[in-house]
């Protein structure tokens, strides 16, 4: 039976060969003056090369007042053509399609500044944040107001900037009509209020760039914009007003199909309190998988009803094989447009197609860009389980000449990815875990019972191990690596990668209770699936254990959750879930106690300190989730030994997955 992902497909002008697009992603890998980089190609390579049916470059600048990152691609002129040919060069080279979006930065710019700026000015220099009405400022708090002439003079600078794209060999232009953008606050009810002139009209601006780029590049040349259908706010534009007023203007420009997204980041009310808008632009770990779906159908429902036949792209929290043949269902969209499992594995539409799903690397969605900020803070775009990610080219495996024997210790994140790179460049590699299984602390850092999506976390271990065993690599599991084993070994070299452990408080009694099985860290309660004893529970530390408190009191579990700091602060793996987080503690009736100290642990009960006043608290279970520190045994002991050892992840400082695995893939290479 085929594959429905696999089926080509075609729009008025173009044919796919398949239904898999690379989504237009905001990359942040041009060089200081917007021109397409070797780091840019080399990424946009290895999706072409991953088997997409089109790849389409992410928000290239059509002038420069409107850029909302450093390094964002531009097109300002024509002595950017070039560059772009190189680019599309690639693309074609492995068979996809190529596009490019074209964006204007409208309200976004300033978002990221760390000093102040002037009113209606971005952070980078010569930058203007403005927009239709300046009442929801996104970037500054003080945006401007584009005036008619500006607006016309920046439908000419799309217009040009889709002339370039085609004469640089682009088989399509895409818009960046959504999250912020000019053109989007321009459609927006919201944003778009009170002008007197002919851009009061919502749908003008975007009308005027298509119409105008079909006057420069032909009636027969592509585009396809990314739009907002729905701004998910209260008084926002949703899915029913799109049908009604700009999907039949659409319809009559003739674009080649809709690139779809539902949300936006204006200031404004959500609609679904629940649902933040934002989140259904790119959602977060706790955002429901494929969130977009419900809108895809709606939209696809109205425009059948108005006679309008106008393929779709859909797109977000769409990780796994199957949830993309649901995007493509029928009465859904015609193609999943990938943007973060792209990055995670841009060879997950060969793997498809070679029957080999089980190699995907799914996304975890937690960190998309951990070691360089990210795209909105002066970083690039990036993912936390795929080093490779803008160093395609400096990291091509070259096989060495001389193979030396590694003996890497923990088989953990870090532990795993170091194994497979060096396997690959050609050495002998042993590795060691003290535990019966491989995976380390995201084998089972999702273990909760009511929280949702958690599986996800286990995706990055689940490919880690599948890899490990396709590629023979030698495992000895249940040993725990002594200084007196690695001597035996004789390695050339020892990878350290035996990560973190709990910063255990000095309290009177904690000791005895963790012995006698009162009191258990977080790691052993995860490990045992948040087995707990019936009764009230005490979890003391916040910053680690928030989850976990929630986790019980979603459960109907009696729980106090302690923590010595005078504020909240979540751990750093949390980053955005925090915010549901909170959320979902509010209606549990579950809160932090900040300023709790513990001081004494006794026989079913703690004993606590908060505000001079001590508090005796009777529990059936303590569970202490301190902060953690690097557990890194073997180097001291191996000095003077002659054997190389190099430390990586949390047993060098405790960090994230994602570091460890960049750190490897670095690592490994050094050899």
């Amino acid at each position: 039976m085929t594959d429905p992902l696999l089926e080509p497909f075609s729009t008025r002008n173009l044919t796919f060969k398949n239904r898999m697009v690379h989504a237009p992603t905001t990359m942040n890998m041009s060089d200081d003056r917007g021109y397409i980089t070797d780091k840019a190609i080399g990424t946009y390579e290895a999706f072409a090369k991953g088997g997409f049916g089109a790849v389409c470059v992410g928000a290239t600048c059509v002038r420069w007042d409107g850029l909302i990152n450093e390094r964002m691609f531009g097109i300002y002129d024509d002595t950017y053509i070039i560059s772009h040919r190189e680019l599309v060069h690639v693309i074609h080279g492995h068979g996809a399609l190529a596009g490019l979006q074209l964006f204007y930065g409208g309200l976004i710019p300033g978002v990221g500044a760390t000093f102040p700026i002037e009113p209606g000015m971005g952070w980078i220099p010569g930058t203007k944040s403005w927009g239709p009405s300046g009442k929801y400022p996104i970037g500054n708090p003080k945006p401007g107001v584009v005036t008619t002439e500006d607006y016309r003079e920046l439908v000419e600078a799309f217009a040009q900037a889709a002339r370039r794209a085609k004469e640089a060999g682009y088989d399509y232009v895409s818009y960046h009509f959504c999250h912020g953008s000019l053109p989007h606050v321009t459609l927006s009810l919201l944003e778009n209020s009170g002008r007197n002139d002919e851009y009061a009209d919502h749908f003008l601006f975007c009308e005027q760039i298509i119409a105008r780029t079909k006057e420069l590049c032909g009636d027969d040349y592509p585009q396809i914009p990314r739009m907002c259908c729905d701004e998910n706010y209260e008084g926002g534009f949703d899915v029913d007003y799109f049908v009604e007023h700009y999907a039949p203007r659409l319809h009559a420009l003739g674009v080649d199909a809709i690139d779809c997204t539902f949300g936006s980041m204006l200031p404004a009310k959500s609609r679904n309190p629940d649902l933040p808008s934002g989140d259904v632009i790119g959602g977060g770990f706790y955002v429901p998988n494929m969130v977009a779906l419900p809108f895809i159908k709606q939209l696809r429902q109205g425009l059948r009803a108005k006679g309008i036949d106008m393929p779709l792209m859909g797109s977000c929290n769409v990780n796994t094989p199957q949830q993309m043949r649901t995007i493509i269902e029928d009465g859904a969209a015609d193609f999943f447009a990938s943007c973060r499992q792209s990055l995670e594995d841009p060879d997950f539409p060969n793997k498809i197609a070679e029957g080999r799903e089980d190699e995907i690397r799914k996304s975890t969605r937690t960190g998309a860009s951990l070691l360089t900020g990210n795209i909105f803070n002066k970083g690039v775009a990036g993912s936390a389980q795929n080093a490779l990610v803008g160093r395609e080219r400096e990291y091509r495996i070259v096989p060495t000449t001389r193979p030396r024997k590694i003996m890497i210790v923990g088989g953990g994140s870090g532990g795993m990815e170091y194994a497979l790179h060096a396997h690959e460049v050609g050495h002998d590699v042993t590795l060691f875990e003290k535990d019966s299984v491989l995976g380390g602390v995201m084998a089972w850092a999702g273990n909760y019972k009511t929280l949702p999506n958690m599986e996800q976390i286990a995706y990055q271990p689940d490919w880690h191990k599948t890899m490990i065993a396709r590629k023979g690599i030698k495992v000895r599991l249940g040993e725990e690596v002594t200084p007196e084993l690695v001597r035996h070994e004789r390695p050339d070299i020892v990878v350290v990668a035996t990560g973190g452990k709990p910063a255990l408080p000095q309290v009177d009694g904690l000791a005895a209770a963790l012995e006698n099985g009162f009191a258990r860290t977080i790691d052993d309660v995860l490990r045992a699936k948040g087995d707990l004893p019936d009764g009230p529970v005490v979890v003391y530390g916040a910053g680690y254990g928030i989850e976990l408190a929630l986790d019980l009191a979603q459960q109907g579990r009696a729980v106090r959750l302690l923590d010595p700091a005078p504020s909240l602060v979540p751990a750093n793996y949390i980053g955005s879930r925090s915010k549901y987080v909170l959320m979902w503690m509010a209606k549990a009736g579950l809160a932090s106690e900040q300023g709790v100290t513990l001081v004494r642990v006794g026989d079913g009960s703690v004993t606590v300190v908060a505000d001079g006043a001590e508090e005796v608290i009777a529990c059936a279970a303590l569970v202490v989730a301190p902060d953690r520190v690097p557990h890194e045994p073997l180097s001291r002991a191996l000095l003077g030994t002659g054997i190389a050892v190099q430390i990586l992840g949390d047993a060098r400082k405790v960090r994230s997955y994602g570091n460890a695995i960049h750190e490897a893939a670095y690592l490994a290479r050094t050899i």
